[in-house]
């Protein structure tokens, strides 16, 4: 498990959560945060796991329901703890399970939470304001299919 940003101090819960890096063509698929924890901020989309939900099925749910596509999993990334506080001050840890996949259907555009969805590619990563540790797990997930060596 990678932990990606320190927890709040202020943290009282904990939420599980699941999140895709979608890839079509050299592009990845964003989600610009329509709400807080990380309003304003791109993103991989995802969001939390309903109970009795595995989390692949979770990660493909929130992919519909925040950017209206779907995907084929290629497999699972990585798990990580992001802390975050909510607009009111409280605090939360959020374990995610981060997966990687290919655009299989559908049109992206923001819906839900997500204020914005745009296809970037790995070149345009640096010039967008990110949550913590996204680029990172996007250039994984690039490498694990077969993008080759990407320039960090």
């Amino acid at each position: 498990m990678t932990r990606i940003a320190s927890s709040p101090s202020t943290a009282s819960t904990l939420r599980h959560g699941a999140s895709i890096a979608v890839f079509r063509g050299g592009a990845v698929l964003l989600v610009r945060r329509g709400r807080d924890p990380f309003r304003g901020l791109w993103s991989l989309p995802g969001g939390k796991i309903e109970p009795g939900e595995d989390p692949c099925c979770a990660a493909l749910r929130e992919l519909k329901e925040e950017a209206g596509i779907e995907a084929e999993v290629g497999g699972a990334l990585d798990r990580i703890e992001v802390g975050a506080e909510s607009g009111s001050g409280d605090g939360a840890l959020y374990q995610l399970t981060v997966f990687y996949g290919r655009y299989a259907s559908g049109v992206a555009c923001a819906k839900s939470d997500a204020a914005e969805v745009a296809w970037v590619g790995l070149d345009g990563l640096s010039g967008l304001p990110m949550t913590e540790g996204t680029a990172a797990l996007i250039i994984g997930a690039a490498e694990r299919l077969d993008f080759g060596p990407i320039t960090r």
